[in-house]
């Protein structure tokens, strides 16, 4: 059996692949293999399985970008993530982090919406690795004010050698490419963009703590089919990765890198898909972002 990335290997996803692909294997007694197909913010990886054979042999692990800001933000993108796909299992959730180098004069997010008012255009420049991220710090522009000029990177690693480099004032980041160096004291981690604290980073507050009641945006992982997979195939993969979800060792090691074990709730995973994908369209339009 097969589990597609559409991400190079590395990432939150593929290790959240690779770490859910052991466990079923383990536990069904099937072979799992990881196949990566980087490009074009995962479509091309969300595509494949789109057009699968739906047998259950071929499984998707698809950001929450993937679903539901690809369609927005990608003009003639060649699946649909409601009408070509099942839900299965929403594997976790992390915040983003909003990030800075150690030499900005700011200690809190607070203080960073203050100082981007003394920037001589009103803005700091964020970096930025998909566009998906760039619509989560649009929304921080709805709830502080908060203004950023968006400078697109390769990828989370390079924003990190940005903001080490002083390239760039900010980055609003996964949480599992920030940890090690915000942990090393060699960036600053302001807040989190979810509405409770990361686990891995308990001593960072949420925005809503920063003084912004109500903010949550966090970023999420789930397991799909392609649709018209069978009812007794999704119904076994639902149980066993809900098992593998609430094992304490998977718990452990999703909290180490900041994430949150999700659940196998569907039903939930396919309306938080429709709900997010309406939400974010409103976001883009109120940026002015256009699908390119």
């Amino acid at each position: 059996m097969k589990i597609v990335v559409g991400f190079a290997p590395g990432g939150t996803n593929d290790i959240l692949a690779r770490l859910v692909a052991a466990k079923l294997q383990g536990k069904l007694g099937q072979g799992f293999v990881v196949e990566n197909k980087p490009g074009a913010n995962s479509a091309i990886g969300n595509d494949f399985v789109a057009k699968s054979k739906a047998d259950g042999y071929t499984l998707l692990v698809s950001s929450s970008g993937g679903l539901t800001t690809n369609p927005i933000l990608m003009k003639g993108l060649p699946y649909d993530p409601i009408k070509d796909f099942e839900p299965v299992a929403l594997l976790g959730s992390f915040p983003l982090v909003v990030t800075v180098p150690v030499s900005l004069p700011v200690k809190n997010f607070a203080e960073l919406v203050q100082f981007s008012k003394t920037s001589k255009d009103g803005r700091l420049d964020n970096g930025t690795p998909t566009t998906s991220f760039v619509l989560v710090a649009e929304t921080l522009t709805a709830a502080s004010g908060l203004k950023f000029n968006h400078i697109l990177y390769k990828g989370s690693g390079p924003v990190v050698a940005g903001l080490l480099g002083g390239e760039i004032q900010v980055g609003v980041l996964d949480s599992p490419a920030v940890i090690t160096q915000v942990k090393a004291g060699k960036l600053k981690a302001l807040a989190v963009t979810t509405a409770k604290r990361s686990a891995a980073l308990p001593d960072v507050p949420t925005i809503t703590e920063s003084g912004y009641p109500g903010y949550d945006t966090p970023i999420w992982t789930a397991l799909m089919a392609p649709k018209g997979t069978p009812e007794s195939v999704l119904a076994k993969l639902r149980s066993t990765t809900s098992e593998i979800l609430n094992e304490k060792d998977t718990v452990e090691k999703m909290h180490a890198l900041g994430l949150d074990p999700g659940n196998a709730e569907s039903a939930a995973l396919g309306r938080r898909i429709a709900a997010d994908i309406e939400r974010w369209t409103q976001v883009a339009k109120t940026a002015n972002i256009k699908p390119e």
